[in-house]
């Protein structure tokens, strides 16, 4: 695959980038070895505060740079993907945060024997004034009780609101339907 010349928008050579992340994907020293997960999971949280009503969020953007939307509980642990990146994304002038992010989740994929997918670049980064307050994000235990028992089949009480917050608070909002959600 590959992007063989620079992306005409930005200027920037993404098959160097590519190679410049598969350079830093590994590291014994983290985790199981890899930044793999982490990279798609800052990917994941970039984009999962998007909002298809009002435009708002996503990940053309990259706001969880500012600390509003990096203080959001559920990007905890992020700040250690966005740190990595940031000799990647020093070198390589005309590169967006956004871009990158992105750029960077695809790699992982790939890495970690997933397909091979076609980036475009052309993301940008937005001012501070765009960043996303916590809450968009899918809450790993929203709706439950706080003193929350399992029901007589083994489940969490409070479970439907927990399915009703992912379905129509989080997959909903950026404009998934259930089979897509599903999917995903």
């Amino acid at each position: 695959m590959g992007n063989q010349i620079a992306c005409r928008k930005t200027g920037v050579d993404f098959d160097a980038v590519r190679k410049d992340l598969l350079h830093i994907m590994d590291s014994p020293e983290w985790d199981d070895g890899s930044y793999a997960p982490l990279l798609i999971r800052l990917a994941w949280h970039s984009s999962g505060t998007y909002n298809r009503y009002d435009g708002t969020g996503g990940s053309n953007g990259a706001t969880m740079r500012y600390a509003l939307e990096a203080s959001d509980p559920e990007n905890a642990g992020l700040a250690k993907a966005r740190e990595h990146l940031e000799n990647v994304k020093q070198k390589h002038t005309g590169l967006s945060y956004a871009d990158l992010w992105i750029l960077a989740a695809y790699v992982a994929v790939e890495h970690t024997g997933g397909p091979e997918i076609e980036f475009v670049g052309g993301r940008v980064d937005a001012p501070e004034e765009a960043a996303i307050a916590p809450g968009r994000l899918p809450g790993a235990e929203k709706g439950l009780d706080d003193d929350w028992t399992l029901d007589g089949e083994g489940r969490m009480q409070g479970w439907e609101k927990l399915a009703k917050h992912i379905r129509h608070d989080v997959f909903g909002r950026m404009g998934f339907d259930d089979q897509e959600t599903v999917a995903l």
